[in-house]
């Protein structure tokens, strides 16, 4: 375990040199959130641990704090996006006694739907589907108040009928005190390289790669988590050009204040999350994402482009997650997340 982590270090510190952002690279399914209670959280990484609500949902991006809490749980989520677009992932986790650690088991997977093919000409040549998935295999081990994981990723993208083959690590670093409840994960997510390209003369493509920190604080007197996320640290500069405002009256960009344009970028790279628990089964989330907002609103009159809102309930064996996220007026994002202890079937609830 150790072994493998320091050699995933390595390889990271070789990919970081050439790392992108969104646009820029193949496999972008693996940067939506992977559960419902992700989604409402602002849509970013998230460092929560609560072993009496141990969450394996969470634990598919970031790795880090996967333990025995998570022993036969069940993850099943799903997201509807717009034109019968899904994407989701089922996950499972068992503990091995012989090696003391327990390990999460994830496909994820991304339908794009049908499309109608089309020759140069424009003749119609049938359809065909898009589909991309992800086979992972994540570890976690703990040293007192700190915590390390990985991930390990094969992917796999048909387009049409073009294949792309891939492979892609994550390595997560955390800190939890149960006394104070604050939490902190550090995160490198999808460095790796695409082994097999959708055309060989095209050569290979850059990944995702992404580096997040993550806060989270659990208060004793009120039932109330807040998480702050800081995503994409490995580019500094989050803005396009396309982005300037115009001068309705002059038709002439209208540039901001560097001091502005400081401040903005800041927290273009920061995204917010508040849990409430609204009695012991329910708890309701809301989140916002600088970044979403500014990319994805229209104008001044942006909507709710970058809101989250959703909640949770957990009954017994059982946990059921909703959210909702509006990325666009023309589109938003509706995700479910079931998640299922099977070990304890047959026990008494506490």
């Amino acid at each position: 375990m150790k072994r493998i982590f320091v050699i995933s270090c390595l390889f990271f510190i070789i990919q970081f040199s050439s790392a992108q952002i969104g646009g820029e690279n193949i496999y972008d399914f693996l940067q939506f959130p992977t559960s419902a209670r992700m989604e409402a959280l602002g849509g970013g990484l998230q460092s929560i641990k609560n072993t009496k609500d141990a969450d394996i949902s969470l634990a598919i991006s970031n790795p880090c704090f996967i333990d025995s809490s998570f022993h036969k749980q069940l993850s099943i989520s799903n997201s509807f996006y717009t034109d019968k677009s899904n994407i989701g992932n089922i996950t499972f986790a068992y503990y091995h006694p012989k090696i003391k650690s327990a390990i999460a088991y994830t496909m994820q997977f991304a339908s794009y739907g049908k499309f109608d093919g089309r020759d140069p000409a424009g003749n119609p040549t049938g359809t065909f589907r898009a589909a991309d998935f992800n086979f992972q295999v994540g570890i976690g081990r703990s040293l007192r108040k700190f915590y390390y994981g990985i991930n390990l990723k094969f992917i796999v993208s048909h387009l049409e009928r073009y294949t792309s083959l891939g492979f892609a690590t994550d390595v997560a670093i955390g800190y939890h005190n149960p006394k104070t409840n604050w939490t902190f994960a550090a995160i490198v997510r999808n460095a790796g390289v695409e082994m097999k390209p959708y055309i060989k003369e095209s050569g290979r493509q850059k990944l995702p790669i992404q580096l997040d920190f993550s806060f989270s604080k659990r208060f004793k007197k009120i039932p109330i988590t807040i998480s702050v996320t800081a995503h994409d640290l490995q580019v500094w500069d989050l803005s396009f050009p396309e982005e300037e405002e115009q001068n309705t009256l002059f038709g002439t960009p209208k540039k901001k204040s560097k001091g502005l344009e400081v401040v903005d970028n800041i927290f273009r790279h920061i995204s917010f999350g508040a849990e409430i628990q609204a009695g012991k089964p329910v708890r309701l989330r809301f989140g916002y994402n600088h970044l979403r907002r500014q990319e994805l609103g229209v104008g001044k009159k942006k909507g709710f482009a970058g809101i989250s809102a959703g909640f949770g309930v957990n009954i017994k064996q059982f946990a059921f997650d909703y959210a909702y996220a509006q990325y666009h007026k023309a589109g938003s994002d509706h995700q479910l997340t079931l998640r299922i202890k099977l070990d304890e079937f047959g026990k008494k609830a506490k």
